[in-house]
């Protein structure tokens, strides 16, 4: 048995070494990534954060999704964590073909149904190069979250009935990281308008190519998105 709560209201930042891409099991059409298609702001291949390109950073569709830089988040140890690293080569190996974010709250009802849905596309969808990464503003009482917030949300031990194990498939295996200090998250909730639960979707310069918010996404939509980010990694044509 299940329970949903209803209020009312990873990867480390490390040097990791670039080498040429490998192949990606799966990705269909032209599985490498083309090194010299991929934008970076810095030198190094595939490694560090895409540069501003011709749209400019921005939260919108069309625009390049900015580094986190001096805006802190951390994962559910406390680590720092930048979106730079995620635009790295993977430790099994694998640079991701696209990146998707989702951003929500403990005691966002709908984020919790969708952190549910979440398991199944990971496990489907990241050996073909697409990195899940989720980022928790608040916890369950519309508070900044804590470390412990953090690791209970990421274990799972809110979706099980008093005294239930755990079942392991409700562990979230993608990182989980905070904003403890509503910096990076605000940019993406500036506009009164905005709501949680907020999916993004980037590609491999950073292109945000697809951006839902205020619900959770329809699972067929959202496959055909990936899919279309993982046939061409680079839009715009470079």
């Amino acid at each position: 048995m299940r329970r949903i709560h209803s209020f009312s209201i990873g990867v480390l930042a490390t040097s990791l070494a670039c080498a040429p891409p490998p192949d990606l099991p799966g990705a269909g059409g032209g599985a490498d990534l083309d090194v010299a298609q991929l934008d970076r702001e810095s030198p190094g291949g595939a490694c560090g954060h895409p540069s501003a390109g011709d749209a400019g950073y921005g939260v919108g569709v069309g625009q390049r999704l900015a580094n986190n830089g001096e805006l802190a988040l951390v994962d559910c140890e406390g680590g720092d964590i930048e979106l730079a690293d995620f635009f790295c080569e993977r430790d099994d190996g694998v640079f991701n073909r696209g990146i998707f974010i989702n951003i929500g709250a403990g005691w966002c009802a709908p984020c919790q149904e969708e952190t549910l849905e979440l398991p199944p596309l990971y496990d489907e969808f990241h050996p073909r190069g697409i990195e899940f990464v989720q980022v928790l503003f608040q916890d369950w009482n519309a508070q900044a979250p804590t470390k412990q917030f953090c690791s209970d949300w990421r274990d799972g031990d809110w979706v099980a009935a008093d005294g239930a194990e755990v079942d392991a498939d409700t562990r979230l295996r993608f990182p989980v990281v905070m904003d403890q200090y509503f910096e990076w998250t605000a940019g993406y909730l500036a506009d009164p308008a905005s709501a949680t639960p907020m999916n993004i979707l980037v590609d491999a310069n950073g292109n945000i190519r697809w951006k839902l918010e205020g619900q959770k996404p329809d699972l067929a939509v959202l496959r055909s998105q990936f899919e279309l980010v993982i046939g061409d990694p680079y839009a715009p044509p470079q």
